[in-house]
């Protein structure tokens, strides 16, 4: 487990104006980034996907990368100054990628290679072909802007989680292959279900701040046309009680089991009771907080390519 420091993405002169994208006086300038060891791409994608470039009258300069290559790669391709950059990989070279590109940068169209794939599910929906995201986004392409939570500069763009609950990452994996008794299993035996740790959430609203006392919680960049933060409170009275919410969780989601409090805001503050640093996964990432983390919505965090709703 690491802590957590600032990670600073590159701050580029706006150069290509996102409508730039909607003109047919010249072709596209495409740059791919392939991360072959993510978990779904598969062992011809490099192939594969010039020859689906190729269907739609296209080309791009494409770049095979392995996950240590990634960041030279990213600076790389942005100062080659593309219309569109296109990644293929999973969350975390999704989320690399963002952070890297940030708000003046060219627009970003993630193709589904990893295992969970949740910043794609937030870009694109449920439908993971790579093909069909690949075909209707650049058939009518929608550049436009993306949101996530920052903390202490760095960016996630799904969720960030705190507490031990974070110890559950390998009982969630096994519900997700069906494995439910194996889940339960390891929850049990996990420091997940421990109540000594606790942390008081504050989130900011204008009207005045809401407070909740929890074991652990979520962050999570709320969907919609509106950006926003929503803040779940998990708060067990006994282990019994937590065994039951981390089951209810992985059998049907967070946001519908019991002993949870959700609210949505900008700006939510995290302290420890004892003011101890606390666990936390950030996109996945297993780092630790300190005690007085400040988790803050940005709006426009980066650029994003998707299609135009129909």
């Amino acid at each position: 487990m690491r802590n957590l420091r600032p990670i600073t993405g590159v701050d580029l002169v706006a150069r290509v104006r996102l409508t730039d994208l909607d003109t047919k006086e010249h072709p596209l300038k495409l740059y791919a980034l392939i991360n072959a060891e993510s978990g779904s791409t598969p062992n011809n994608s490099e192939d594969a996907l010039r020859s689906e470039l190729q269907a739609l009258g296209l080309s791009a300069d494409i770049v095979p990368v392995g996950a240590g290559e990634l960041n030279t790669a990213v600076q790389t391709a942005i100062a080659s100054n593309p219309d569109a950059l296109i990644v293929w990989g999973g969350d975390g070279s999704v989320a690399c990628t963002l952070s890297a590109s940030g708000p003046s940068g060219p627009p970003v169209l993630a193709l589904p290679g990893g295992t969970m794939n949740l910043v794609h599910k937030r870009l694109h929906g449920e439908d993971m072909d790579w093909k069909k995201i690949l075909a209707s986004a650049l058939s009518a392409p929608e550049p436009e802007p993306f949101s996530a939570g920052c903390v202490s500069e760095h960016l996630f763009f799904v969720a960030a989680m705190m507490g031990q609950v974070t110890a559950l990452a390998e009982s969630r994996e096994a519900a997700r292959h069906g494995q439910l008794l194996k889940a339960a299993q390891l929850a049990v035996n996990s420091d997940a279900l421990t109540l000594d740790r606790r942390l008081r959430l504050e989130s900011v609203h204008a009207s005045g701040n809401q407070t909740f006392d929890a074991v652990a919680a979520a962050v999570v960049i709320g969907g919609g046309s509106a950006p926003r933060l929503e803040v779940a409170a998990i708060h067990p009275q006994s282990a019994l009680d937590w065994m039951a919410i981390a089951v209810d969780a992985l059998a049907n989601g967070w946001r519908d089991a019991d002993s949870i409090e959700i609210d949505e805001t900008r700006t939510v503050l995290i302290t420890d009771f004892d003011g101890q640093e606390f666990a936390a996964t950030i996109d996945g990432e297993t780092v630790t907080m300190p005690s007085g983390t400040i988790i803050s919505l940005k709006r426009h965090a980066a650029n994003v390519l998707r299609a135009r709703p129909t």
